[in-house]
């Protein structure tokens, strides 16, 4: 009895942590019919409302699975079925939700605002601690014609020309304007930590030196300070201290406020680099008879656009869900929201390998490859000088 129970348990868990959470059918084996499951996701603390993805087992091969959550009021609601995965992250609020079954799909992020019920979509951001500033990676394509340099991500190739891997594409936002900036070419997964004086410590790969380096980003100026070679492996936040490893494996620690290094002493060291996690302190847990999850109302959600930038051209204001300068600071905007206000896109095979892509507006063309564009997430943005170099009178505002 004891191992079905525990049987049925971990394939609920399984499950929870795979299936959507839309109030869709499904089967999955070991359930049986009446089984309920509750799995507790996150408090939002403006409204103190919990959240959690339940499953009810119709019989032992059908289920139906939403998020719910209870009110103020202590009303049972659920969200609609395309809003199925929250990832964890937020930002202002805004729980970041997994927009791969949003309809239509968001031009980037989407995240959903409990306060207003609201499904938002937008660009989002991982704000520093100070509030000041935000960052966000996007990631890209990278050829293996490129030219070494992991500060260029403009070589004049075409698209398209031998993939070799993924790479990422660090942009940085400053709260109080809106900009946003591409602060460096990295990993899918960059390793950064924000420092004691507000500047951002990325580890990244120089090519130069053909080897990892640690950098100090000064996010207001985007000017980039070299602190060290090797590869950040820990960060005391409260001392300023940043554990790396060289690339002869041997261990350090830097102190950022002296700007000096010492070995790194693992009896007496590794206190300071083993952090502590809060406990997750969970509301209770919803329980079968609290609500009919097939009759369960769902929540009114509205879903609204938050764009980063408007861009005026000739005389028209279009809303941009993302823009950015980029490392050779010009400004970026994305093609596809001119696209969708008449111009033409399209793409050219070359006799060499690859591709470029042509847009059209009534004025002219444009023919775009790696030299003059980005292709970042599967979205082509242009710089807005060929934009005026057509003859279109076009300005970007931020939005903060």
């Amino acid at each position: 009895m004891r191992s079905k129970a525990l049987c049925r348990i971990l394939c609920a868990l399984l499950f929870l942590s795979v299936a959507p959470s839309g109030l869709n059918g499904g089967d999955a084996a070991g359930a049986e019919a009446g089984d309920f499951y509750a799995h507790y996701i996150f408090t939002d603390p403006r409204t103190g409302e919990s959240f959690y993805e339940v499953t009810l087992f119709l019989n032992p091969r059908e289920f139906v699975s939403a998020i719910v959550f209870r009110t103020a009021d202590g009303e049972w609601l659920r969200l609609p079925d395309d809003v199925r995965q929250f990832p964890g992250e937020s930002e202002a609020g805004c729980v970041r939700v997994n927009p791969y079954w949003l309809r239509p799909a968001p031009f980037l992020d989407a995240c959903y605002d409990a306060a207003a019920d609201e499904l938002v979509y937008t660009a989002m951001f991982e704000p520093s601690p100070s509030g000041k500033w935000g960052l966000k990676t996007i990631r890209f394509y990278e050829t293996a014609d490129d030219p070494l340099s992991a500060s260029d991500p403009h070589p004049s190739i075409p698209y398209g020309s031998r993939i070799l891997a993924k790479k990422g594409a660090l942009m940085l936002k400053n709260y109080a304007t809106g900009e946003i900036r591409l602060a460096g070419i990295t990993g899918v997964h960059p390793d950064y930590v924000w420092l004691p004086d507000g500047t951002l410590a990325l580890s990244r790969y120089s090519e130069a030196d053909r080897e990892y380096e640690l950098v100090r980003i000064h996010p207001a100026t985007g000017e980039a300070k070299r602190l060290f070679a090797g590869l950040l492996r820990g960060y005391n936040a409260e001392q300023g201290l940043l554990r790396y490893v060289d690339a002869k494996g041997e261990w350090y620690v830097h102190d950022v406020r002296a700007g000096k290094s010492r070995p790194y002493r693992e009896a007496e060291d590794a206190k300071l680099f083993s952090g502590s996690v809060p406990p997750d302190r969970p509301a209770p847990l919803p329980a079968p008879g609290d609500f009919d999850l097939i009759a369960l109302p769902v929540a009114e959600t509205v879903t609204r656009e938050k764009p980063v930038a408007a861009l005026t051209l000739d005389g028209r204001e279009i809303p941009l869900l993302f823009a950015f300068v980029g490392l050779d600071g010009e400004t970026y905007v994305p093609l596809r929201p001119l696209v969708d206000r008449g111009w033409t896109l399209m793409r050219e095979p070359l006799a060499g390998g690859g591709h470029e892509f042509v847009a059209e507006s009534e004025r002219g063309g444009l023919r775009l490859n790696r030299a003059n564009s980005m292709a970042l997430d599967d979205r082509l943005y242009v710089r807005l000088g060929l934009i005026r170099s057509l003859g279109h009178e076009a300005e970007l505002k931020w939005l903060p």
